[in-house]
């Protein structure tokens, strides 16, 4: 009887495990391409990618033209959005049409928080007035900046946890002056809240991950070593550990469970940082040395990316005892990646509403020009706060102060996002 329990368990856990990975329909493949920055060249131009679970074959879907390198990829909601070189560009996660894009000087991570697009920025040789910004993601229009004069170091990596933001901070972009710090943002009042210093063991946090309670930072410090900082988000205590088999810096890493999966660049052992016991020692030795890697919690698979920076790109992705699942080529330079859910993807989209205002600026009255049919009108201030929901064509605005105001305009297929003025009689 016993056997038959043992069986059916393992039935169980097999069923559970392939419906889990069922749910993994797609990746999304960022690939940095190739830039020859001797001549201000671009060799192989910045492009996403997809690779189809079932049918197991790469597509390349779209390039960023103009593009020097890019630097992050993220999905939100039913689109996905791409941080190259000096352009945001938004993409339909369905159809995979390009729906706006954006143009932002040094940008260099992401993140969306209800109608927030949170950005962080470095520019080699040249100084920007800003490395943390947010914007309103459907219309672009900045909201808060922490200027230059407060933080004036480049930024990377960004944990959106309980409405609030964390920030790596490592001057990155002026080498041999890095620091370690971690910035705290307050989502909902838009206030700088904290600026914690990781301390000399701490510098140049790379990567960001996030358990619980728990923020883990990795850091390539001066380069000739890499730790990880554990930052305990609700005492703010932080404690430094040496990673003993870096001798360099680490290429890459991920969060696998409560584990950290890290490599050190150019060399082809992995090694792994557990939580529980706070020790990093090798793991295993892959035979390869990767460029990126990325782990989904949903589906148990890990990305891990080879690169020649110049005419290939493979992506092997394996399960979470680091066994090869699959194997695709991709564009050059692939470092990022998107795990993309069935749960996450509708079978139709709402596309792009195209509409006009007259007048704007608008005293009290507006007339809303399109061709398309009409069911909900919205008014929001910037921060996203809805104002003013209507079913029918017309609003009063009358009674609204004077200022910027944003106009959502949808129908069950469409939406669209308009900015206005309001101004007084």
């Amino acid at each position: 009887m016993r056997s038959k329990q043992i069986v059916f368990i393992l039935f169980y856990i097999l069923i559970y495990n392939s419906l889990i990975n069922a749910q993994l329909t797609k990746i999304l493949v960022l690939n940095e391409g190739a830039f020859d920055y001797t001549k201000n060249t671009i060799i192989e131009p910045v492009s996403i990618g997809n690779f189809d679970i079932n049918s197991r074959i790469y597509t390349k879907l779209n390039e960023v033209a103009g593009a020097r390198f890019a630097s992050d990829i993220i999905q939100d909601g039913s689109s996905y959005w791409v941080a190259a070189d000096k352009e945001i560009v938004v993409y339909d996660l369905l159809s995979h049409q390009k729906l706006r894009s954006f143009t932002l000087e040094g940008v260099r991570k992401l993140a969306c928080y209800k109608d927030f697009l949170i950005v962080t920025r470095g520019e080699y040789l040249k100084q920007l007035s800003a490395y943390i910004q947010i914007y309103n993601k459907h219309t672009f229009d900045l909201i808060y900046e922490v200027p230059y004069q407060v933080l004036p170091y480049t930024a990377e990596n960004i944990i959106v946890k309980d409405d609030n933001a964390f920030i790596a901070i490592n001057n990155g972009f002026d080498f041999g002056k890095e620091v370690g710090k971690i910035v705290k943002l307050n989502l909902t009042t838009l206030k700088l809240e904290a600026i914690l210093e990781l301390g000399p063991e701490g510098k140049n946090p790379e990567n960001l991950m996030l358990v619980k309670d728990q923020l883990i930072s990795l850091n390539n410090k001066d380069f000739t070593g890499s730790s990880i900082s554990l930052i305990d988000l609700n005492s703010n205590q932080i404690d430094n550990y040496n990673l003993t088999n870096v001798s360099s810096l680490c290429g890459t890493s991920t969060l696998v469970g409560e584990s950290v999966l890290y490599q050190e660049i150019g060399k082809e052992d992995l090694g792994l940082f557990q939580l529980n016991t706070k020790q990093s020692a090798f793991y295993k030795n892959i035979g390869k040395s990767f460029y990126g890697m990325s782990y989904d919690s949903k589906s148990n698979l890990i990305c891990a990316a080879e690169t020649d920076f110049k005419s290939f790109g493979r992506v092997n992705v394996y399960d979470s005892n680091l066994d090869e699942k699959y194997v695709f080529t991709a564009g050059v330079s692939p470092g990022y990646f998107v795990f993309v859910n069935a749960s996450s993807v509708s079978t139709k989209q709402l596309e792009s509403l195209q509409f006009e205002l007259s007048p704007n600026p608008i005293v009290s009255k507006f007339k809303i020009i399109t061709k398309d049919p009409i069911d909900e009108i919205k008014v929001m201030d910037f921060y996203g706060k809805v104002l003013i929901h209507k079913k029918q064509k017309s609003i009063d605005l009358e009674g609204l102060q004077a200022g910027a105001y944003i106009l959502s305009v949808q129908n069950k297929d469409q939406i669209g996002y308009k900015r206005f003025v309001k101004i007084q009689k």
